[in-house]
């Protein structure tokens, strides 16, 4: 169970608190432990199609928004520029994705998501969500709503109303 923290009163009711003799962690640590896990199986699931998960990452950010900048790419991704050309350099030459001059300022790349791309993460969408089914096995279908809920608010707090 996560303690409530002592700083803020909870204005809203909780989900189900941990079964008995659980243990008490800080969300923080539980979170980060979460994290890990399901990294880990994420990975495992996208290493098995070749794939490696900033890739996915990439790959589904372009499917989400379309074509965008190498530089707004980067930032959406919070991945460094000199990282991110490396990762962008990869998927090209896999036929994934293609960079082009933005016609509209020569100085920047366009990155844009090929038919190839679109397949590949389609097959790595499927990946993931076996793996999160997987990973969320223990929870009700309203317990996941409940869930994905709170992720999104916390999410939407964290980084500060962007995409994190």
């Amino acid at each position: 169970m996560c303690p409530p923290s002592t700083r803020v009163r909870q204005a809203r009711p909780t989900a189900p608190e941990a079964a008995p003799g659980a243990g008490e962690s800080a969300c923080g640590l539980l979170i980060l432990r979460l994290g890990r896990a399901a990294g880990v199986r994420l990975g495992a699931a996208l290493a098995a199609l070749e794939m490696r998960p900033h890739e996915f990452g990439v790959l589904s950010g372009l499917a989400e928004t379309g074509p965008m900048s190498q530089g707004r790419l980067g930032e959406r991704m919070r991945v460094h520029p000199s990282n991110l050309v490396a990762l962008i350099d990869g998927l090209e030459a896999d036929g994934l994705v293609v960079r082009r001059r933005d016609p509209a300022d020569r100085r920047r790349y366009m990155i844009e998501l090929t038919a190839a791309g679109a397949r590949r993460l389609e097959r790595a969408r499927h990946a993931a969500e076996e793996t999160e089914d997987e990973l969320l096995a223990p929870l009700s279908e309203a317990e996941r709503r409940h869930l994905h809920s709170y992720l999104t608010r916390v999410a939407a707090h964290a980084c500060g109303g962007r995409s994190c």
